[in-house]
């Protein structure tokens, strides 16, 4: 009879620990938090605890707990290519349940000023584009944006879109953390991407009026695409560090401002997702 006991509760043990360990595995994924530079990513770093450095090819990753939440950081190098190969690291290698890429960036639309905030409700990648035939000169508005083409993960078509959306919970609840910020307002806008640092005024006036672009930057288009593929939340998150409008030269502190701002959104999206290491709860994968 014993025999017969022990044989159950072993099967139900195994059954048991079939269920659960994928479940916990599952709800530890942490957040991904990317960005290009020092002054984008050193207090998120010196924020994790018991952090783990390491590189993966070329690109840095240190993971770690925020105030129990897991967190890994990315710090991608700058341009487009950087933030790309980043992301698919870093999502093949830490399997995050959402992906945030943050930091600084030039202003657009000329009501915003140094330390305030666009959430990416939509990115564009300002540097595809195709020209007019014209024997003589170079006249920015005679351009028509080119779309993005990536391959559907589901159905393997290629697809291709003009503007690529963030995850709507976390806009949401970074939105709605925006209420707490000091510094400056929080809008949701659109961010451009490009390998370019532009600052002539007029081709900045034709990205705003003509595309709607609020900033622009380096990297969170190219990170948006690769999360497109992988079906992985996304959301990019913007600080104005300098603007041409108002003769606004690049102040660093920007970035450790918006590093702030993070933390709080994560902290919200953590407590939203019940991501919180060890707890048996299953995560969700949009």
């Amino acid at each position: 009879m014993q025999k017969v006991v022990k044989k159950y509760v072993l099967s139900l043990l195994m059954v048991l620990a079939l269920l659960v360990v994928p479940l916990m595995a599952e709800a530890a994924a942490p957040i991904m938090v990317e960005g290009a530079m020092e002054c984008e990513t050193d207090l998120l770093i010196n924020a994790l605890e018991n952090p783990k450095d390491q590189r993966i090819g070329g690109w840095r990753f240190v993971s770690g707990e925020y105030q129990g939440i897991p967190v890994v950081v990315s710090v991608t190098s700058i341009g487009m290519t950087n933030a790309a190969a980043a992301t698919v690291l870093g999502i093949e290698y830490f399997h995050p349940a959402a992906v945030i890429n943050q930091g600084t960036a030039g202003g657009h639309d000329p009501s915003l000023h140094t330390f305030d905030i666009v959430l990416g409700g939509k990115t564009i990648d300002s540097s595809a584009w195709l020209s007019k035939r014209e024997r003589r000169g170079a006249d920015g508005r005679h351009i028509e944006m080119m779309p993005t083409f990536y391959y559907d993960a589901d159905s393997g078509e290629e697809k291709k879109v003009l503007e690529l959306e963030a995850d709507p919970e976390l806009l949401e609840i970074a939105a709605a953390e925006g209420a707490n910020y000091q510094a400056g307002q929080v809008v949701i806008g659109k961010i451009s991407s490009s390998n370019n640092w532009n600052r002539q005024l007029d081709r900045i006036r034709f990205f705003n009026k003509e595309h709607g672009s609020s900033c622009e930057e380096m990297e969170t288009h190219s990170a948006a695409l690769v999360c497109q593929n992988y079906k992985v939340p996304f959301l990019g998150i913007r600080i104005l560090s300098n603007t041409e409008w108002h003769g606004e030269d690049f102040n660093q502190a920007a970035g450790t401002a918006c590093q702030q701002y993070v933390l709080a959104v994560i902290k919200s999206y953590a407590e939203r997702k019940v991501l919180k290491s060890g707890v048996a709860e299953k995560g969700k994968r949009a």
